[in-house]
């Protein structure tokens, strides 16, 4: 019993002691937000522009983890390698954002043409479109492996594993 309540305070008080490394840019989310504009009639909750990449949830957001994950700290980033991903973000929202804007525009217009316009579209009509959608969508995972990559070489070995051991919910 003694030992499960130091554990537990073990880990309050190494929770409490954890900040991100930067805060996150609310206000940016929140022009990201408008930028994409209402989310389709089928859709709850967007994450724009991740939920436009092919593989958006298996895949990590390198950067995030790295600069507002609540552990972020934790990983000892210098100056310089706070500023080298923050460049590594700017070119990932540069190059993914004109994308996913595209991918979004092709998705609703497919939505359209089979559900809601008077003339419904036939599937095989739908086929280019669909393709043009899945191209785009590799695109963008390919930006975002870039990302990944460039976020990977900016870290130590040591500070990757770190990010490993906080960014991984449950592998197995």
């Amino acid at each position: 019993m003694k030992t499960a309540y130091l554990a537990i305070l073990l880990l309050l008080f190494s929770y409490a002691e954890a900040k991100p490394n930067l805060e996150p840019p609310i206000e940016e989310f929140v022009k990201l937000e408008k930028l994409a504009g209402r989310a389709g009639a089928f859709t709850t909750k967007e994450s724009f522009p991740k939920d436009y990449f092919l593989i958006p949830k298996n895949l990590p957001f390198l950067v995030g983890l790295t600069l507002y994950d609540p552990n972020s700290s934790e990983l000892g980033l210098s100056q310089k390698q706070i500023d080298a991903i923050l460049k590594v973000r700017k070119n990932l929202m540069d190059r993914s954002t004109p994308i996913a804007l595209k991918v979004k525009e092709l998705e609703l217009e497919i939505m359209n043409k089979m559900v809601f316009e008077k003339d419904k579209a036939k599937a095989r009509d739908l086929y280019p479109l669909v393709d043009e959608v899945a191209k785009l969508r590799v695109e963008l995972t390919h930006i975002h492996l870039e990302c990944i990559e460039s976020v990977r070489d900016t870290l130590t070995k040591e500070q990757f594993e770190e990010l490993l051991d906080y960014g991984v919910v449950n592998m197995f």
